[in-house]
């Protein structure tokens, strides 16, 4: 029997100096932050064949009808100015945000000073400045942005909306699927922000999946429910399988075309801002479009706890208020009170939740523990600091590293010396025996003796 090398070898991707058009489109896409239309592709010096050829090997993609993304051309910002032939230019009905994190530009109306804010420190709902906020938001870079602007070609009207705005304005948190509502019985992420690693003794890993959203609430909870497997994410790998969901005005036509989940209504000037060229739903329209469209109380919590902690939005209030006489706004009346910004995980969402469903009393969240010399050896998840019991959202991976395994250990007995119960639950956990959770836990709070202020 006889066996042919050649036979078994995979085919070769097509090398691009085997096509003259291709150095010129690659140089346009990356103008237009990874993106290039059919028609630009063809005045390149491509043929459809070519293109063809090029899609079919992996190397560009065709998310939409008319418009290409090279994914080694989206990995750079387009140009300030949006490049030569980007159909997304700059609109006077938007607030434009800087690609520099915290520095809003507003050449027509003045912007505030922005960041985290007092309860309530908004302004006038109608200031372009309040709504738009001095959030620093990513750099729309990655084939996500690229996708959005290839979808956004021919709908002058459109604004990204839903879980694609949520991943554009930076709503990151690892690991969570691509719907962005926390699923439990899997492992568990820790909610992300622009900066990773600036804020605080637990830092947080690159965001390569967002808290955040899926479809607005006109899509329905069966819709959101089933988008909870499909993988995406910001600033990370997309696989191009979910849709980019766009907002165009109530008048125009209902048709659904391929790659885009198209929502109909009619946005107010100050819920839309415009950043890296790209025109997305304000961060207090994004999070009401996701909390509206949650499929249960545990999903649009974390939702706001990733928002708060992200300082998305400086509170609740305005977005409270913005959903009024929205469809279902009644069911979400009541989880508004529930969200916590130090929150820095969905699973410790859902174990504070289920906490105060079980009648506890309410823990401390990120309680830092000090030895006698004043330094923090530990901060832990929830704290019920006079009683000297902690709980800790476990999530690390099954298969650890030595090194954590060996700070995990000298943590736990420095807490033990300090007579610290901690108790660890996962995700699995929580989603299987919730009941079984808070009656260890409430047995834990009933024997322990009370310490009063020596607790740290």
């Amino acid at each position: 029997m006889t066996f042919s090398t050649s036979a078994s070898t995979q085919p070769t991707r097509p090398a691009h100096a085997a096509y003259p058009g291709l150095d010129p489109a690659l140089a346009l896409a990356r103008a237009q932050g990874g993106m290039i239309t059919f028609r630009q592709a063809i005045d390149s010096g491509l043929t459809r064949g070519q293109l063809r050829r090029l899609v079919l090997s992996g190397q560009w993609n065709h998310p939409v009808r008319g418009a290409f993304v090279v994914p080694s051309a989206a990995r750079r910002p387009a140009s300030p100015s949006g490049g030569v032939g980007v159909p997304t230019p700059k609109r006077p009905d938007l607030v434009v945000v800087s690609d520099r994190p915290g520095v809003p530009v507003d050449s027509g109306n003045p912007v505030g000073s922005g960041g985290p804010a007092a309860l309530g420190g908004r302004g006038a709902p109608g200031d372009h400045g309040v709504e738009a906020g001095a959030v620093g938001l990513p750099p729309a870079t990655g084939t996500l942005a690229a996708r959005v602007r290839a979808a956004l070609v021919g709908r002058p009207q459109a604004v990204a909306c839903g879980v694609t705005a949520a991943r554009l304005l930076g709503f990151a948190a690892p690991g969570l699927p691509a719907a962005g509502y926390p699923t439990f019985g899997s492992m568990s992420p820790t909610f992300g922000s622009m900066s990773p690693g600036s804020l605080g003794p637990q830092a947080f890993l690159p965001g390569t999946f967002l808290p955040g959203l899926s479809v607005l609430e006109t899509a329905g909870t069966g819709a959101v429910e089933s988008a909870l497997s499909v993988p995406g994410s910001v600033g990370g790998a997309d696989d191009g399988s979910e849709p980019v969901h766009l907002i165009l005005p109530a008048r125009l036509t209902r048709a659904q075309p391929r790659g885009i989940r198209l929502h109909f209504t009619d946005l107010a000037a100050t819920e839309r801002i415009e950043h890296d060229g790209i025109p997305l739903t304000s961060p207090e329209r994004t999070l009401a479009d996701l909390v509206l469209a949650a499929p249960g109380r545990e999903a649009a919590v974390a939702v706001m706890d990733a928002a708060l902690h992200a300082a998305m939005v400086p509170d609740l209030r305005a977005v409270r208020h913005s959903v009024t006489g929205r469809r279902g706004y009644r069911r979400v009346q009541a989880w508004w009170s529930l969200a916590d910004r130090r929150a820095q995980s969905p699973l410790e969402t859902r174990l504070r939740l289920l906490f105060a469903d079980a009648g506890l009393a309410p823990p401390r969240p990120q309680w830092a523990v000090s030895d006698a010399a004043g330094q923090v050896i530990a901060q832990l998840d929830l704290a019920w600091p006079a009683l000297r019991v902690a709980v800790e959202a476990d999530l690390a991976p099954a298969s650890r590293p030595a090194a954590m395994m060996h700070r995990e250990r000298q943590r736990a007995n420095l807490l033990a010396a300090m007579h610290w119960t901690v108790l660890r639950f996962s995700d699995l956990d929580v989603a299987w025996f919730p009941e079984r959770v808070a009656e260890t836990v409430a047995r834990c709070l009933s024997g322990a003796p009370s310490l009063g202020r020596q607790a740290s």
